[in-house]
């Protein structure tokens, strides 16, 4: 996918799975270098939880707030 962040959002928001599946792949390497810095035993769950918080960020996210996004 080579959709901006705004077409992204707003396909996600709109239930889009293959889109919310790009969100997610596009902040894989932020929440792996957050998960270096925890203990070993939990990353796998706090993975889960992190992508879970990243889905809700994006489900409540105002595109019209943030008129960079909003033409794309």
């Amino acid at each position: 996918m080579n959709e901006t962040w705004g077409e992204l959002i707003r396909k996600a928001k709109q239930n889009n799975p293959e889109a919310l599946m790009e969100v997610i792949y596009r902040f894989e390497p932020k929440i792996k270098k957050s998960l270096c810095q925890t203990n070993v035993q939990n990353r796998e769950d706090l993975k889960q939880e992190l992508i879970l918080q990243l889905i809700e960020v994006v489900n409540r996210f105002e595109l019209e707030s943030h008129r960079e996004m909003r033409g794309a």
